[in-house]
């Protein structure tokens, strides 16, 4: 915690929070989806300047945003294209069919759940790569290679995925129990999930250069 509180204390900090409390308040309010794409373009500044080893938040340059995210919504998009197919065909499935619990579609049910949350995951553990992989290099190293391996079954990476997403799930939780309250939840509400967006973005970089 004391090492996030220094990092959020640089010259950019205001910019920085503003830019994604904006784009998620706007998300929650009245444009959902369209509204978050400069935000991810900011989070791959935050992925570079942790690459970089830069102490504080970077500062939000109007011409870097743009291609960033540009970039980032495209990979996000190419990335989670099977994952989300596969997600949507199977509760579609689960809720046009009637399954007997003791019959064999049961059995076919529970596989095809496994093996569409396996692909789900596999997505999201790889997605995170391929932003730092552009941060770092460019759009042409988002192309999956022997890098993605050599970071993917690192334990540096796995543990730094793994704490990201707790800290990601206690904070979306968080901000949820935050946005019933009346009025003011619905304001502050985005800027703890913004908050903790910069928290697991930083992490996750930190493990990508560990384990690269």
């Amino acid at each position: 915690m004391r090492s996030f509180l220094d990092y959020v204390r640089g010259e950019h900090t205001e910019e920085a929070l503003l830019i994604g409390w904006i784009c998620l308040l706007a998300h929650s309010l009245f444009l959902p989806v369209l509204s978050v794409v400069p935000a991810l373009g900011y989070l791959v500044s935050v992925v570079r300047a942790t690459l970089d080893e830069e102490p504080t938040l970077p500062p939000v340059s109007p011409r870097s945003l743009l291609s960033d995210s540009v970039a980032a919504s495209t990979i996000c998009l190419l990335y989670g294209a099977i994952p989300l197919a596969v997600g949507a065909i199977t509760i579609s499935l689960v809720t046009e069919t009637t399954i007997d619990p003791a019959g064999s579609g049961s059995i076919l049910f529970l596989t095809g759940s496994t093996v569409t949350l396996f692909i789900v995951l596999v997505g999201l553990y790889v997605l995170p790569i391929a932003l730092c992989a552009y941060a770092d290099g460019g759009v042409r190293d988002t192309v999956p290679d022997e890098s993605f391996l050599t970071v993917g079954t690192d334990a540096a990476y796995f543990i730094g995925w793994t704490s990201a997403v707790l800290i990601l799930a206690a904070g979306w939780l968080f901000g949820g129990v935050v946005e019933f309250v009346p009025v003011l939840g619905t304001i502050f509400a985005p800027l703890i999930w913004w908050i903790v967006l910069l928290i697991a973005t930083r992490r996750l970089a930190a493990a990508y250069e560990a384990a690269r």
